[in-house]
């Protein structure tokens, strides 16, 4: 029988019945319909049926570009993914010719094949990475009015980033050199120039200190403004920071200027007669991310196009400080893991969580409650002794979050102290009383999936705690399990690495009903001298899978510290999204190139009948279809982990109902004095009269069949089940 990883069980005593529509979902409908005639097509249509999918699907990139494209009165047109998929706004229209009506959502080259020769190489390029091109009286476009007749027009084509800062669209604005309103397309022009610009830049900045930089430095000449200034927030600080061209300050967000105020009510506030506009600039899932002020020498109109322009500029700065925010948090965990990947103790790894999980966070007030010989202990850190005397009578049938996350194994949200109230009536409320809105308090399981423990925290502004964030508590929690678990078998004699690299699994996900996998660790060495190999499985959206194992060179705590890093960063990389073929120069930018392995990353989707391979300096995988022989797979070759600089060729292969994939580290086929290749083939051998057998038995017989290692082994086995 395969694996299956259950779900955290989670309760969260503030979410309001379900809706027809997500608020967030419906605001963007409302900005797009807003948008033209087109803009009503394009909020009205069901886009379930194409590349594009729902809307509510649609990434913050792309709602953005096309907010930007709907409300600008230059003819704008969008092309988005690997095809192309047209969009357009009411000035591009009449360049459509007979063709106009039926374009939304086909593919570009479709709508226009007469002049894909000449402008499909162009928007290839950009989306291939090449940058942004203009040119002026060189392009060519077929049936400008309708009427049959080419006409020369200056086209500005900029690429659309998506989160991971990787060219996701093409933006074309175009513009004629002869006719009325010359100045009007110009300033217009300007304008699409100048957020094309701005979205280029700010795709290639990383930390939120970047990108806060470029906007000061940016935006005033997009707007026409005279400066502006950003407004951070960390989700639930109560304090802002904020960034003009003369320097950072702290803003507190309950104080009465505009920027804190656009920050509490997340709507646009004005200020000195219109002089100063306030935007809140929003992470794309509900949340408010900070504020943008804009300046003006004198009164600046309210008029439509300045309130697009200004939405389209907070969209971008939005996104990129959203993206800016991910990746400090993947630092940030990666960090986390590396501290408890050298705790040898259950008081020291405790100390680590205590300090290091509610940095990683942005939370306050830890407390860690430990269910241990029948009574509950309670560690905190930085908690007022006020607040610490409250809680020394926590006993495991006591009502209060903690001691039910510890008691029932669920997740406790509690979103603002009235949704406490609610969920705990009569109950005293001493956390809310020490200032904190929000509250989590996380269940922490051991290998028998029993909770054992329980850390919770707060914020003292309320958090919106988006999926990503969730994502993010659920990645805490395992880190923390695995290092309690390690900590505890160590201190019982036990063989650290076989637990630890046991524990190494997504606990919030679940496999696909389609698949089959079965997962083995077998360690070189006992004791507590700890190896470098590792495997991961992670739930994608559509119903994929992503396999990892990685060898990382060493036995020791240094390697084992490299281990859990980079194990953390890959499996963040691959959760929030990041293209397959960019994994691996990310892991290398951040978590540097101080260490040497190899590793395999691979997605599965049954769905589709394939598996998507990069390989790193790894083994290749195997892959016996149903009745056929063991084949190997083999890929494009990459450097070594951490050596990796350049995205990673993709190898697909064919993934259909009763076809095994098995993936190993090298220790299952490597012996001294045999040639790598005779173990290679000892492997398919070992496979071949047992590939009929359930997963687990596969796994087993292999680990039986490969005797005489001297390194550690790890393999995964997956099927795809007929069902």
């Amino acid at each position: 029988m395969g694996v299956r990883l259950a779900a955290r069980k989670a309760l969260d005593v503030t979410v309001p019945p379900p809706g027809p529509t997500d608020p967030d979902e419906s605001r963007w409908r409302d900005v797009l319909a807003t948008g033209g005639e087109t803009g009503a097509r394009i909020a009205a249509n069901d886009w379930t049926a194409t590349s594009l999918g729902p809307i509510e699907k649609w990434p913050q990139s792309l709602l953005t570009a096309v907010a930007i494209c709907l409300h600008s009165r230059l003819p704008i047109l969008l092309c988005w993914g690997p095809e192309l998929v047209l969009l357009h706004n009411d000035a591009y229209r009449p360049m459509l010719g007979a063709a106009g009506p039926e374009a939304l959502g086909r593919p570009a080259a479709a709508v226009r094949p007469e002049s894909w020769d000449r402008i499909g190489p162009v928007f290839a390029g950009v989306l291939a990475g090449g940058g942004a091109t203009h040119g002026r009286d060189q392009v060519l476009l077929p049936d400008r009015d309708g009427a049959g007749e080419d006409g020369h027009v200056a086209l500005s084509v900029s690429p659309i980033m998506d989160e991971s800062g990787t060219p996701a669209g093409v933006f074309a604005a175009v513009t004629g050199t002869t006719g009325r309103d010359v100045g009007d397309r110009q300033r217009a022009l300007r304008q699409a120039e100048g957020l094309a610009g701005l979205a280029g830049a700010l795709s290639s900045a990383e930390q939120r200190a970047q990108i806060v930089r470029l906007i000061v430095e940016t935006v005033p000449e997009v707007v026409e403004a005279a400066a502006v200034r950003v407004a951070v927030v960390p989700p639930g600080s109560t304090t802002a920071q904020v960034t003009a061209r003369t320097g950072t300050r702290a803003l507190a967000i309950d104080s009465g200027v505009p920027l804190a105020r656009a920050v509490r009510s997340d709507a646009v506030t004005r200020a000195r007669g219109g002089r100063v506009v306030c935007v809140p600039l929003r992470d794309g899932e509900g949340g408010v991310s900070g504020a943008l002020e804009v300046r003006w020498d004198r009164p600046a109109g309210d008029d439509g196009a300045r309130r697009s322009l200004l939405d389209a500029v907070a969209g971008l700065c939005g996104q990129a400080l959203r993206r800016g925010e991910l990746t400090e948090s993947a630092r940030a965990t990666a960090g986390f893991a590396a501290r408890l990947s050298v705790t040898r103790s259950t008081t020291e790894a405790m100390e680590v969580i205590l300090s290091a999980a509610p940095a990683a966070l942005g939370a306050a007030l830890p407390g860690l409650a430990l269910f241990d010989e029948g009574r509950v202990r309670l560690w905190y850190d930085d908690v007022p002794g006020s607040l610490a005397a409250t809680f020394t009578d926590l006993r495991l049938d006591d009502p209060r979050p903690i001691a039910r996350a510890l008691r029932t194994g669920e997740r406790i949200v509690v979103r603002d102290r009235a949704g406490f109230a609610r969920a705990f009536p009569g109950l005293p409320d001493p956390v809310g009383a020490h200032g904190i809105v929000t509250t989590v308090a996380l269940p922490l399981f051991d290998a028998a999936r029993r909770p054992v423990a329980a850390l919770a925290f707060g914020w003292y502004r309320e958090h919106p705690l988006r999926v990503s964030d969730l994502a993010l508590l659920d990645t805490i929690a395992d880190l923390c399990e695995q290092t309690l678990e390690r900590v505890r078998l160590a201190a019982a004699e036990h063989n650290l690495v076989t637990r630890l690299a046991g524990r190494l699994r997504t606990p919030a996900t679940g496999i696909p009903e389609s698949l089959e996998v079965a997962t083995r660790y077998r360690p070189a060495m006992t004791g507590l001298h700890l190896g470098g190999d590792w495997y991961d499985l992670i739930e994608l959206p559509g119903g994929r899978l992503a396999v990892v194992l990685g060898d990382v060179v060493g036995h020791r705590v240094e390697a084992a510290a490299d281990m859990a890093q980079l194990r953390t960063v890959v499996n963040t990389l691959l959760r929030t999204g990041v293209p397959l073929d960019e994994v691996f120069p990310r892991v290398t930018e951040l978590a540097g190139s101080g260490f040497l392995g190899t590793c395999l990353a691979m997605i599965v989707d049954p769905a589709a009948g394939e598996a998507t391979v990069a390989r790193v300096g790894h083994p290749y995988p195997v892959r016996m279809p149903a009745g056929g022989p063991p084949e190997t797979v083999v890929t494009g070759n990459s450097l070594p982990l951490g050596m990796v600089r350049e995205r990673v060729p993709l190898t697909r292969v064919d993934f259909t109902p009763g076809d095994l994939l098995v993936v190993y580290t090298d220790g299952l086929v490597e012996r001294r004095g045999r040639p790598y290749e005779a173990g290679v083939a000892a492997l398919h051998e070992v496979l071949a009269p047992v590939a009929g057998r359930p997963v687990e038995e596969i796994a087993d017989a292999l680990l039986a069949g490969l005797t005489g290692a001297e390194d550690d082994q790890a393999l995964v086995v997956v099927r795809h089940a007929r069902r």
